[in-house]
């Protein structure tokens, strides 16, 4: 083993005995922290202003489909003379009952194969 020391090892140890400034630390650490929060404040902001655009400019459309879809998702699929039996198939007779079985024989389909 060598008597000799590493020199930069040597400096390492000079500075860590030299005196710590806890309060210029603490300072430095919290304008970091307030630079931090005010950046973060001001995205949020503007993450903000946007949606709040993006809602403007898809409300009247939004708007637009779901009136179609309330007109369009009740319509019979068939026909039916009796009224009767019109009122009791009227669950399972629409366009809306196509599209959630639809919907669930997909949702089925895809757990069989990637499951």
């Amino acid at each position: 083993m060598s008597t000799e020391y590493d020199p930069k090892l040597q400096a390492l140890f000079r500075q860590a005995a030299s005196e710590f400034d806890h309060q210029e630390f603490t300072r430095r650490v919290m304008a970091r922290i307030d630079r931090d929060r005010r950046v973060t404040m001001v995205l949020w902001s503007m993450i903000g202003v946007i949606a709040l655009v993006a809602v403007a400019l898809i409300a009247v459309p939004l708007t637009s489909a779901v009136a179609f879809a309330s007109q369009f998702l009740p319509a019979s699929l068939v026909e039916i003379e009796s009224d009767w039996l019109q009122k009791l198939l009227s669950p399972i007779n629409s366009v809306a009952a196509a599209i959630a079985i639809g919907a669930l024989l997909l949702r089925k389909f895809y757990r069989r194969i990637f499951r």
